[in-house]
């Protein structure tokens, strides 16, 4: 009987990404491996990655996909730094890392992905319908109805992609209702782990970027009232944010583009782009905005 790990270990590019990848994680949890032949890092932790892999024994698949051959995909992955590791099931990215990391805790990713991949198929279901219906709540500034899923959410024993996920959410909850303190707070007591995952970075920008927005709007009180238009929109638009109007901010940032898309450095699409990040890709506001903002750029 053979046992070797090159039956669950293969090389990968972009146009077969999506068999190997996410067609194959319907079945098995699939660890991708992102690197460059230049990579010194990524040297260190692949022969981690397979020996580790044949240890698992079938129950995770171990794809390699080099940057420099596959730039495209690893844009649209989002892949900012080498190594970077993502585990994919059920179509969907479920954990990762990036950068050097020991054995034993590689092992514990490994540990981690299997056990997600255990999770029945309908329990994720599950989560996710509950998980959508808060972010709706949210989305219609329901914030106690959508905090409450939230917290029941993260009160149970999740997946750590559902659990990033509801903690973002509640993350969320706290920034509509201004609470800043409180949200710091929050943050700082979450675990290294769940720090890293996309969806806290994520609520981390948002933060930020809701703070600048406040920030330069208590300068803007306290300064001149002689501003021109595109000051005046722009002023107009941080306004509307702070107040929730998330729509009319939209119409301030893109009256400014459709004038003037460089003006004062091109502050308008650079603060309008970190706006749809706030909100979601999901966000009827930021579905509507992208639409809107891609006719004005290339009609």
């Amino acid at each position: 009987m053979i046992n070797s790990s090159d039956n669950f270990i293969e090389d990968v590019d972009a146009t077969s990404f999506i068999d190997k990848v996410i067609k194959k994680s319907k079945s098995v949890a699939v660890i991708v491996d992102f690197w460059a032949p230049w990579c010194e890092p990524c040297k260190q932790i692949t022969p981690i990655l397979e020996q580790l892999t044949g240890q698992f024994n079938g129950k995770v698949n171990l794809v390699k996909i080099n940057i420099d051959e596959n730039q495209q995909l690893a844009q649209q992955l989002n892949i900012q730094s080498i190594p970077t590791v993502m585990a994919f099931y059920e179509g969907q990215p479920v954990n990762g890392f990036a950068g050097l990391k020991s054995p034993e805790e590689i092992k514990v990713f490994f540990e981690e992905v299997v056990s997600v991949s255990s999770v029945s198929a309908d329990l994720i279901d599950n989560l996710n319908k509950k998980l959508e219906s808060a972010e709706l709540f949210l989305e219609k500034k329901e914030v106690e109805k959508a905090m409450e899923i939230f917290s029941e959410l993260i009160a149970s024993e999740l997946p750590k992609k559902e659990m990033s996920r509801s903690m973002s959410g509640l993350g969320k909850c706290l920034l509509e209702m201004n609470k800043l303190e409180e949200l710091d707070d929050f943050l700082n007591q979450l675990e290294e782990d769940l720090k890293n995952s996309n969806e806290i970075k994520e609520l981390i920008e948002a933060k930020n970027f809701f703070s600048s927005i406040l920030e330069k709007s208590e300068a803007e009180a306290q300064s001149s009232n002689t501003l021109d238009d595109f000051e005046n929109k722009l002023k107009s638009s941080r306004k509307f944010i702070l107040e929730r109007n998330y729509s009319d901010a939209v119409d301030g940032y893109l009256f400014i583009i459709e004038k003037n898309s460089n003006w004062n450095d091109g502050i308008a699409k650079n603060e309008l782009l970190s706006l749809f990040s706030f909100l979601g890709n999901n966000n009827s506001v930021t579905i509507n905005g992208r639409s809107r903002l891609l006719n004005i750029l290339y009609k």
